[in-house]
């Protein structure tokens, strides 16, 4: 049986919660900043328009998509919004950056955050220029995961072949449509379940999992995986 490293050869990223670490509070500001959107462009006080927010992120995989297709919300403002963040607070990995490196391949980032986002983040990681391309949502046609269709339109725009392809994400149920699709999965847990996750009918659909990433980097280069 191959390795990983003989098998794979398109290694595919989720950005946020993936190539940091879920607490460092980046996350935190993009949910409130959403808030704070859905609530001017409503005209609803803060709390119904943090339940709209969630109930949108569940219903329609981001509260973008929910607010474009119910409110008729220009993509692009909503982003500009809600990205305007303290990135100070992100910093590099190192031991992360040292086997992202030695990976052997493509790396791709899948994303349904904004071009502009990845790069802020990847310039406080120290992982600028060390991605072969990123999909963003934008590339996406603002569809984002988990639905299926911006899945297959990622693997006919960067020639991908499913069977040499491997998808990281924290999002169990992103997974679900890359294993549907042929790519090898690994779930990032947390230690906790995102509110907007299914981890039992995500479970089947989940080749690996770890709590982390560099350490399951490691192990592949190494071929021990």
């Amino acid at each position: 049986m191959k390795t990983l490293r003989e098998k794979i050869d398109t290694w595919i990223f989720d950005l946020d919660n993936t190539l940091y670490a879920a607490d460092s509070g980046i996350f935190q500001q993009v949910s409130d900043l959403m808030g704070e959107f859905v609530s001017k462009h409503l005209n609803i006080d803060i709390v119904e328009a943090k339940k709209i927010q969630s109930k949108y992120y569940k219903q329609h995989g981001t509260t973008l998509k929910g607010m474009m297709d119910n409110h008729g919300v220009d993509p692009d403002l909503f982003l500009e919004e809600v990205h305007k963040l303290d990135y100070s607070i992100v910093g590099p990995n190192h031991k992360l950056n040292e086997v992202l490196d030695k990976l052997e391949g493509r790396k791709i980032i899948y994303t349904n955050a904004n071009l502009q986002h990845v790069d802020n983040v990847l310039l406080r990681l120290e992982l600028l220029n060390k991605f072969d391309e990123i999909y963003d949502i934008k590339a996406a046609n603002y569809i984002p995961k988990p639905e299926i269709k911006p899945y297959k339109k990622f693997i006919e725009k960067f020639n991908i072949n499913p069977n040499c392809s491997i998808m990281f994400d924290d999002i169990a149920k992103n997974l679900v449509p890359a294993k549907n699709v042929g790519f090898t999965s690994v779930w990032i847990d947390h230690g906790y379940e995102n509110f907007s996750d299914d981890i039992k009918s995500s479970e089947k659909y989940l080749d690996y999992k770890t709590k982390d990433l560099s350490l399951f980097l490691d192990k592949v280069n190494k071929g021990n995986i």
